[in-house]
């Protein structure tokens, strides 16, 4: 999904004052300002940092963490020097598409202005994650089901996916990417008990496509595919689980999903 493709209530939420920035992390990291494209190629340097001020945006960045996540081994000045050249950056290729003023300075840390409206793509989909969790848990699976698919809609890809060896990302990275991988998870099951096993089997082939050893969704796919009248995929994907747990742990399925697979070869349908 777009970074530019967010819903139309969240277009009007950011969009009520200029400028409005959108950014998408999630995947490849893009910048729009007034619905222009910010250079986030040319320099490694001014795009990390533009990065991690959008992802703490909520707070001042004081200017000596920023020089400690990126430059931590470099001597005071020479990082401060560095630090310099990098929000120099950041100003000139925001300026580039916008006049108005975006990267603020309180003391000596740095943030995104109050004047500007912004939509970042990491909070919405934490939001739609904790909506329909919320919703789950009172028992209102339609509207956790539709947060689900907005949350599933919005993770495009890992945080900043286009820079995998960017340390003060690798956390975040794999808060999200768990966060993601439940979230689905939820959706699959929820998609099986209301009986819509053609989604429920898309999802669960996009979990396994980036955490092949998870038995609980291989499971699902499993009694999806049984109930589709698929017997023949619903056994091979116990052979596809039973592959991926050896050749990573070497260790064998669990006598749940051992069960469900003897069920199978038997003829029994799946639980619901």
């Amino acid at each position: 999904m777009s970074a530019a493709v967010v819903s139309v209530d969240n277009r009007r939420a950011w969009a009520r004052t200029q400028p409005s920035l959108c950014a998408q992390l999630l995947g490849a990291f893009r910048v729009t300002l007034d619905g222009r494209d910010v250079d986030t190629v040319s320099s490694r340097r001014t795009r990390n940092v533009m990065a991690y001020l959008l992802t703490h945006r909520r707070v001042p960045v004081p200017r000596d963490v920023l020089m400690d996540v990126f430059w931590p081994r470099a001597e005071p000045d020479a990082a401060r020097n560095c630090l310099h050249v990098a929000l120099t950056g950041v100003r000139r290729e925001l300026r580039r598409v916008s006049p108005e003023p975006v990267l603020q300075r309180a003391h000596d840390a740095y943030l995104v202005a109050d004047s500007v409206s912004v939509w970042v793509d990491v909070e919405d989909f934490e939001q739609q994650c904790h909506e329909g969790l919320r919703a789950e848990h009172a028992g209102d699976l339609t509207a956790a089901i539709r947060s689900y698919e907005a949350a599933e809609q919005l993770y495009d890809g890992d945080f900043l996916a286009d820079d995998p060896y960017a340390e003060w990302a690798m956390p975040t990275r794999d808060e999200l990417r768990l966060l993601a991988v439940d979230t689905q998870s939820r959706l699959v099951e929820l998609y099986n008990r209301r009986g819509a096993y053609g989604p429920a089997i898309q999802v669960g082939r996009r979990i396994l496509a980036t955490d092949p050893c998870n038995e609980l969704v291989h499971r699902r796919l499993m009694s999806g595919y049984a109930a589709t009248g698929q017997l023949h995929l619903a056994l091979n994907q116990y052979r596809r689980c039973a592959d991926a747990l050896w050749a990573t742990f070497r260790v064998r399925p669990t006598p749940e999903t051992k069960q469900l697979y003897a069920r199978l070869w038997a003829g029994e349908a799946p639980a619901p």
